[in-house]
């Protein structure tokens, strides 16, 4: 099993990779004095430029829990070229997701709709990454983070649980729990991806495993939390003999409505069917990136 928390780590030095944005992570550090000498130095080798000192003193935000980003501006010299670097503090690993709702909408969800601390944390680390790249503080800027967020959780983590009729993703309980019109419609892309790929693997494994001639029925909606999920897979559809004795098997159907069934049912095929790794159905970790920038972007709109 995979490190969310590492993959996380790994998208953000994607996001800065195809942003251009240095993004300097810092260390939470107690002592708030220890805390700004350790940011003044992280921030000083990330830039290459040694323009900390006294003016990194305001770096003193050590104890808020669920981190933040802030961009800085300098110069080197009295009269250089001014440059920005995004100072980033990770959120802590066990960050109650109640806070975080108060925080967004001061408001709460019921305990048992939660998302977990974990990917609580993850989605606050994304979160703050996107925010490196402001430049107006405006809220569509904030609209992007969110969805940048709620989405590149979503590939990230690779959760397949939002398939069955009962149960809600954790970027989807996240971005009920902020009431951001952005992240909830990152969440449906995301679990589109999420379905595309499930129901190809299902396909593919029906096919090599159980010589059964399957086929995957495309669909192309992000509005997947009103796609009906079957409860029971069609006789014609679902790889048993069509009559016995014959030989004759019928083909297997794989739906958004059906997947489930294929992957947690009895003797199902296993959820994902495919051990998942972070953003597996990018060709790499920038080009993850870049596509969740590009759509957060559009979903900001």
């Amino acid at each position: 099993m995979f490190s969310i928390k590492a993959a996380v780590i790994s998208f953000v030095a994607a996001l800065e990779s195809i942003s251009g944005v240095p993004i300097a992570t810092l260390d939470r550090v107690d002592n708030t004095q220890e805390f700004w000498a350790r940011s003044a130095a992280i921030l000083c080798e990330k830039t290459g430029d040694n323009f900390c000192d006294e003016d990194m003193r305001f770096m003193t935000q050590n104890t808020e829990p669920s981190g933040f980003s802030q961009i800085i501006e300098y110069k080197v010299g009295t009269t250089g070229q001014t440059k920005r670097v995004c100072a980033l503090l990770p959120p802590i690993d066990n960050i109650d997701p109640s806070y975080v709702g108060e925080a967004f909408t001061g408001s709460f969800v019921r305990e048992d709709q939660y998302p977990s601390e974990t990917s609580m944390s993850a989605w606050l680390y994304l979160y703050h990454a996107a925010h490196c790249l402001d430049t107006a503080m405006s809220d569509q800027e904030e609209n992007r983070a969110v969805a940048f967020a709620t989405l590149g959780l979503t590939i990230l983590q690779g959760d397949p649980s939002f398939t069955t009729p009962a149960v809600t993703g954790q970027s989807r309980r996240i971005a009920t729990m902020i009431k951001k019109d952005s992240a909830w419609w990152a969440a449906g892309t995301g679990e589109r991806i999420l379905f595309d790929e499930f129901k190809a693997e299902a396909a593919s494994i029906l096919r090599s495993s159980y010589n059964c001639n399957a086929q995957v029925v495309s669909a192309t909606t992000i509005d997947t939390t009103n796609i009906t999920r079957a409860t029971r897979l069609d006789p014609a559809q679902n790889c048993s003999a069509a009559t016995s004795g014959t030989g004759v098997q019928n083909p297997g159907v794989v739906t958004d409505g059906n997947l489930w069934i294929w992957m947690y049912g009895s003797g199902g095929i296993g959820a994902p069917p495919v051990d998942y790794t972070p953003a597996k159905m990018f060709s790499s970790m920038n080009a993850a990136a870049s596509y969740t920038l590009t759509t957060a972007n559009r979903l900001a709109q």
